[in-house]
Formats: C-alpha cells, structure tokens, sequence
C-alpha cells in the first residue's frame, strides 16, 4: 500500500518518468520489501521558478529540485530499511534526471494502520482478515 509522491522542479521526458516509475518501484520491493501490484507513484512537475533554496527563486540553469514523499504502514519497515530506501532514492533520482539541489528532501511516512485505507479497507481491517 505505498504511495510515492514525486515532486520535481523540471519537466520530464516521458522516458524519464517511466524510468522513475520502474525504479521507484523496484526500489519499494526490494528494499522496503513492500509488494509492486500494490506500489502506486505520482510524479508532479512544476517550473523551477516555483521553487526556492535559501530564499532564491531557481532558475532553468539551477540544480533540479526535488521533494518525495513516502507512505507506508507504520511498523511495516526498519529504521534500515528506511536509511537505505531514502540513500537509494537520491541515487536513483540523480541517475535519472540529473543534477539535483542539495536541499533533495526524501520523507517516509509511517501512517498507523487504522488509518491508511486501501480499497475501503483499513489496514488494520486487512491484516486480520
């Protein structure tokens, strides 16, 4: 039940987002062992001039910024798991679209079970049936 949430400073080839795709969900499997029918990724991209780091305004010719956020069932992964996942990302995200502001930002949300639904379900409905 992951939900990835790519936000990118740049406008991306289509090669580009399916590689994110593919890689973000490969990833998701085998590092936070999550399973990939399940595995949903969003990738929303925006003008590098709706961006900032240290109060500037980016640019075209600036590092791409990048935020992704993680969603996954509270106790579900290791505090390795997520080390890993988040240092996996930021390769991952710098093989693909390049060059990258220092300030990339890589969050994993634990979301208790009670309240992460998948198809009306809890998660927490889920595991006891």
């Amino acid at each position: 039940m992951p939900y990835i949430n790519i936000r990118i400073g740049a406008t991306l080839k289509d090669t580009q987002k399916q590689e994110l795709y593919d890689k973000t969900t490969l990833l998701m499997n085998t590092v936070m062992k999550k399973r990939r029918e399940v595995t949903v990724v969003h990738i929303q991209e925006s003008r590098p001039s709706q961006w900032s780091t240290n109060g500037v305004q980016l640019s075209d010719n600036d590092a791409i910024s990048v935020y992704v956020d993680i969603k996954v069932t509270k106790g579900t992964n290791t505090p390795h798991d997520k080390k890993e996942m988040i240092a996996q990302t930021v390769k991952m995200l710098q093989e693909v679209v390049g060059t990258i502001q220092e300030a990339c930002y890589v969050v994993i949300d634990d979301i208790r079970s009670d309240s992460w639904g998948y198809n009306g379900k809890t998660q927490e409905m889920r595991a006891t049936l």
